[in-house]
């Protein structure tokens, strides 16, 4: 697989890692990141992404399991698979952070406020992304923390640098917000770092329309998570077991947030690649994400259709919303002996596949 456009504009500048204590944070998606800290004193990841962060737990001889928040400390570096406050706790003192820009300039503006206070005054922060995700423009998050200058532009990626000087608070957390699906009401908390915010999206509200009606009978799995709303009502609708899971660990810290925010005890929230790993179940509902990075594309939700029947229980349903464009009807039926569109918009509409 070629490395990503940012971690090429990393490597090139390979010495800002060298005899450093690094704190490294963001969209880290690329797992040869971690092959930049080798030279370092002390390195901090921070990876939100299960698939990258067992990847880069591989090339250091570790393994990581479906468990979060984790902690694997190799040598000079600790790897922690965690949302950001959950980590902060296990994050070191430093002398230069390294912030890969995610493509929700708050999640950045989140990350500046709650790790300023692991870095010494002084010391270096710096900023990496595409340009058309942030990284041409970064430069304003950074001068209000003290002197800043570009230190590169390659690959159509852009490297910031700014001294710590001066601590900065401008970072607002979402409201709660309140959502009601027929007879069932509940409370959300929300996180920029998690698919929509302020507001339940308009394919999710349409599948648990679409869900209000089933028996509540076996184990349910709410497949990408996200903020949980899906999983916390499978359990107000009556399930007993129910698994919420997402690649995200800040989609999983959330999720327990809001069970528990709901009194919902029925729920599991567990890190997975899609269904890799996952046991079989009766009723498995997904809104499929089709965006990695800024990027789009289909193929994990098309290659999760084509596992979906091994992860199913006789009789077991898949109830999936999907923008009506993509097209997904045609792989649903290759996969499955029944296919029913149960609720559709103009925008989404909500399969229901079983095989008999």
């Amino acid at each position: 697989m070629a490395n990503s456009p940012v971690y090429e504009l990393l490597e090139r500048n390979r010495e800002i890692f060298e005899n450093r204590n690094l704190i490294i944070a963001g969209d880290v998606l690329d797992p040869m990141i971690l092959s930049l800290v080798k030279n370092s004193t002390h390195a901090t990841v921070i990876c939100d992404n299960y698939v990258v962060c067992k990847a880069m737990a591989a090339m250091i001889g570790q393994s990581l399991s479906s468990d979060f928040p984790q902690v694997i400390t190799y040598k000079h570096v600790d790897l922690i698979f965690s949302d950001i406050e959950s980590a902060l706790p296990h994050i070191k003192m430093a002398d230069t952070l390294m912030l890969l820009l995610s493509k929700a300039k708050q999640q950045t503006v989140k990350l500046i406020n709650l790790l300023e206070n692991k870095l010494e005054k002084g010391g270096y922060i710096y900023t990496a992304g595409t340009n058309d995700g942030g990284g041409k423009s970064a430069d304003s998050l950074l001068k209000p923390l003290g002197p800043t200058i570009k230190v590169d532009l390659a690959r159509k990626c852009t490297l910031f640098k700014a001294i710590f000087e001066n601590e900065v608070n401008s970072y607002s957390a979402p409201k709660d917000i309140d959502v009601t699906v027929g007879d069932v009401s509940f409370k959300l908390h929300q996180d920029t770092a998690v698919f929509s915010q302020g507001k339940l999206d308009k394919g999710t509200e349409l599948l648990l329309e679409s869900l209000k009606k089933i028996v509540p009978q076996g184990k349910a799995l709410d497949l990408g998570c996200g903020c949980g709303v899906v999983g916390v009502f499978l359990s107000k609708l009556g399930f007993k077991d129910v698994t919420s899971s997402d690649v995200s660990a800040a989609a999983l810290h959330l999720t327990e947030r809001n069970t528990e925010l709901n009194g919902v005890t029925d729920v599991k929230a567990m890190a997975a690649d899609m269904l890799s790993g996952l046991d079989k179940f009766d009723v498995i509902a997904v809104n499929p994400p089709f965006h990695v990075g800024i990027s789009t594309t289909t193929a994990p939700t098309v290659n999760m259709i084509i596992n979906a029947p091994e992860h199913l229980n006789k009789g077991g349903a898949l109830y999936m919303v999907a923008n009506s464009h993509l097209g997904y009807g045609e792989i649903l039926k290759q996969n499955f002996s029944s296919v029913e569109i149960i609720n559709s918009s103009n925008t989404f509409t909500v399969y229901k596949a079983q095989n008999f």
